[in-house]
């Protein structure tokens, strides 16, 4: 994916993600609250007893909140510079330096499916599954071709990073909600340069829940999903339009250097400026939860009395007849084994 390397730049480059990130605030908690507060619920008070991976976990920020439940740690991220950050902040733990799809893939060609109590991708699975409809380049967006192939590959992918879980073991993922605002905001600036795939830019959220509502009706597992409204915290003008410019559209030339992206970037920071001079945009997260269900376990034998095997009491007559175990037929579903414009915090 080298034609992307110029619209990475704001996780290649070293500060500019952290620089330019803005906290964002739920329910009246901080999302990092958010996660922790979904951990308490399944796992208790932390103890390090999970096997966990974690896709896209940039420089660790939302790590920190994994690491007091782990026994055994994974993380990957496709950028050389937040890996090796992440690396360096948590030594024990093993690092992927790799795109969300290809650590599934390498994680599944080890034999690690099964194996992990938590797969978390917090904000940022919008991407690998974006990249199966579209492409960014130089040039600007070039969708996929084959819509329907692009579905069936997202699928797949969906139905990968579930072959991952241990019975029992959690997705959790965390999205923006695109129908806030400042997404609507943000959309509308990227479809000057393409439309966005399938039904909008809310499509990643959706393929995600459609395919897990598959798995769930197949009996293998159950959906959560919520949706917490909140705010997306600014110090200052400047610092919005950072964001907008920076974080939601890559620095893209066509966007950032358009007189009038600007100024309807300026008039729209403009209308949720406090009297303080500091900057409070609206915004939503979904936040889903896929709990792996394990198989029942087979119903017993019937239960035989006396003598031999083939022989059952009945009353106290002792009668011939053939022992039957009856089989169960467990429900289940075959899982079959780039970037975009979407953003992530």
């Amino acid at each position: 994916m080298t034609e992307m390397e110029p619209f990475r730049s704001v996780y290649e480059t070293d500060g500019v993600y952290h620089r330019c990130l803005l906290p964002h605030y739920y329910n009246g908690r901080e999302d990092l609250e958010l996660i922790s507060e979904v951990l308490r619920i399944h796992y208790g008070q932390s103890m390090r007893s999970l096997t966990a991976v974690e896709f896209g976990c940039g420089t660790g920020r939302v790590t920190d909140r994994l690491v007091p439940y782990s026994r055994s740690l994974t993380v990957a991220d496709y950028s050389p510079i937040m890996i090796h950050a992440v690396g360096q902040r948590y030594p024990y733990a093993r690092t992927l330096c790799a795109d969300t799809r290809d650590a599934v893939a390498e994680l599944l060609s080890e034999g690690r499916a099964g194996t992990f109590d938590l797969v978390g991708a917090f904000w940022s699975l919008s991407y690998p599954l974006g990249e199966f409809f579209e492409a960014m380049t130089a040039e600007g967006i070039q969708p996929a071709a084959d819509l329907d192939a692009a579905r069936g590959k997202a699928s797949a992918f969906i139905h990968d990073m579930i072959r991952l879980l241990a019975p029992s073991g959690h997705l959790l993922a965390l999205f923006f909600d695109s129908e806030t605002p400042e997404q609507r905001l943000v959309t509308s600036l990227w479809e000057r340069i393409a439309p966005f795939p399938e039904e909008g830019r809310s499509y990643t959220l959706n393929l995600l829940l459609n395919g897990l509502r598959m798995v769930e009706e197949s009996g293998s597992g159950t959906v959560t999903h919520t949706r917490c409204g909140g705010t997306a915290w600014a110090p200052n003008t400047d610092a919005a339009i950072d964001w907008f410019n920076v974080v939601h559209l890559k620095s893209f030339p066509a966007l950032v250097n358009d007189a009038g992206v600007q100024r309807e970037i300026r008039e729209f920071v403009s209308r949720y400026e406090q009297p303080t001079g500091d900057i409070t945009l609206p915004s939503g997260v979904h936040v889903i939860d896929f709990h792996a269900t394990p198989p029942p376990a087979p119903p017993p034998a019937e239960v035989v009395h006396g003598g031999h095997p083939a022989c059952r009491v009945r009353g106290g007559e002792r009668t011939a007849s053939p022992v039957r175990r009856r089989r169960g037929i467990w429900p289940g579903v075959r899982l079959s084994p780039c970037w975009h414009r979407n953003t992530a915090v």
